[in-house]
């Protein structure tokens, strides 16, 4: 095997993945392994010696392959955002990993956001909290349990810890740093919110940018696992890496990421701040341009729990099932919030919803409105950016999800969009070899290392048969979510509201 590789290592909700790519986006080794989570109520957590032991696992696989591992130039880690871990002097995990659909740290929202600090950065940015940040969850922990936050030397998101793995260093990645809310372009976690909030900012790792060489591969690790004591880049947590990846080139072009969750973010050239805080703005690195996102709580995990209640298994069965009911699905709407939402709602209590269901309604309506919720739930986000003056010019698609075809035939009607599918659908796994490639000089832009990497599979483009079909049943969605939002509280609530 001749010519450099670099070694990409990503972390997901239920897998952990390596891959070696060259230049031109081809895999020569792809393997990964099975994560556990932990869930009981409002708990989801994983085990970072999970973790630890995998990527060992992964590397040793690598080294076998000796003319493979000789040829290994750099490492990158991209994990999901938060996954908070405190790691001990000895470099040992205190406790298990908080993920970001763990929802205990949302007690701790309004503490954050009743802070002087935090009032003039939404005053600045138009943020707001949400309980998945890194923030929240370390906030969580020192009130929770104040004894794991004194033992903690640091603190570190799930991609931080990756690099620790790897490096034995500490470090906190830019993006991950506007998880603790630190205004655009500074440096560090903010000082005075940590103070305001009674926390230590020296517990989180050092701040590092996106292309940033972190070292190299720890020396015992690369002994044990064969691999050359390699260059190991700093990357974002997976969604921004994806970004930071897909050639997003000129304003409105947008990228649709839906596996477990879904991110939509799309390329502006200004700041936009929304005066009810549903989308927000990221600064793009090169600092000419902004990315206006949002997010839901539940997509892939939403088709699977339908799957397996109405089909048993199969993704193919369940499409028959959709197909066997028309366009609205004669009426039934579905809110898809069955892990609370995030944009536009930012509502942590809000539940999922059939609405509408008759004596006539059939599981394949019921089926079909699944997939046209989850459509109208980006619809939702996409409407709101749109009235805060962000065009939406072309989509494309990635994740799990962008695998389905009926789904993205329905999904470009009920957006009224083009969308184009890419043929390889990990695009955090190509946004980390963008980011990396750049770095070590492969590529010269963005724009370059698009070219070699991505390559469209399919348009999709909405039919104009069906053109205006789903205006109403989307007013109809965005009506029930606003009604029903509010009734959306946990039972004690209610009962506190009627004494």
């Amino acid at each position: 095997m001749t010519g450099e590789l670099i070694l990409l290592i990503d972390l997901g909700t239920q897998s952990l993945r390596a891959t070696v790519l060259n230049r031109i986006g081809t895999r020569v080794f792809s393997k990964s392994l099975p994560v556990s989570t932990r869930r009981q109520g409002s708990c989801q957590e994983q085990d970072p010696a999970e973790w630890r032991a995998g990527i060992l696992s992964l590397l040793a696989a690598i080294g076998a392959e000796k003319e493979l591992a000789g040829c290994i130039r750099a490492i990158a880690a991209s994990g999901t955002l938060g996954g908070m871990v405190a790691v001990d002097t000895h470099s040992r995990p205190l406790r298990p990993a908080l993920l970001y659909s763990d929802q205990r740290a949302s007690a701790y929202t309004e503490v954050i956001e009743a802070t002087a600090y935090f009032r003039e950065l939404q005053r600045q940015t138009g943020w707001r909290v949400f309980c998945g940040d890194l923030l929240p969850q370390v906030l969580w922990l020192s009130r929770q349990e104040p004894d794991v936050y004194a033992r903690a030397q640091v603190v570190l998101d799930s991609t931080g810890y990756l690099n620790f793995i790897l490096t034995g260093r500490s470090s906190l990645e830019s993006y991950s740093r506007y998880s603790c809310y630190a205004l655009p372009g500074s440096a560090g976690v903010p000082a005075g919110l940590m103070r305001e909030l009674g926390l230590d900012p020296a517990r989180f790792g050092p701040a590092v940018a996106a292309g940033d060489q972190l070292g190299t591969l720890h020396p015992e690790i690369a002994s044990q696992v064969g691999l050359p004591q390699c260059s190991v880049i700093s990357l974002p947590y997976d969604s921004m890496t994806a970004y930071l990846g897909a050639g997003l080139c000129e304003t409105g072009d947008a990228l649709d990421i839906s596996g477990t969750v879904t991110s939509f973010g799309v390329l502006h050239p200004a700041q936009v701040i929304d005066c009810e805080r549903r989308i927000y703005s990221m600064p793009l690195p090169a600092g000419t341009n902004w990315l206006v996102r949002g997010s839901t709580s539940s997509s892939g995990s939403a088709l699977e729990w339908a799957k397996r209640e109405f089909v048993g298994d199969g993704f193919g069965a369940f499409d028959e099932l959709v197909a066997a009911s028309p366009p609205g699905a004669n009426g039934i709407l579905f809110l898809p919030y069955l892990a609370g939402e995030r944009s536009p709602l930012w509502n942590a209590d809000a539940r999922g919803v059939f609405f509408g269901i008759t004596g006539s309604t059939t599981r394949a309506d019921m089926a079909r409105a699944v997939y046209e919720g989850l459509c109208f739930s980006l619809r939702h986000i996409q409407s709101v950016m749109r009235s805060n003056h962000v065009p939406i010019r072309m989509v494309k698609l990635t994740g799990g999800l962008s695998q389905n075809r009926l789904l993205n035939r329905i999904k470009a009607d009920v957006t009224g969009t083009t969308l184009l599918s890419l043929r390889d659908h990990e695009m955090t796994t190509l946004g980390a070899a963008s980011v990396v490639g750049r770095a070590l000089g492969w590529y010269a832009d963005e724009e370059e290392a698009s070219a070699a990497l991505l390559a469209i599979d399919e348009e999709f483009c909405p039919q104009p048969a069906n053109a205006g079909l789903y205006d109403q049943p989307f007013g109809r969605y965005v009506e029930l979510a606003d009604r029903l939002s509010p009734m959306f509280r946990p039972a004690e609530a209610h009962a506190k509201a009627k004494t």
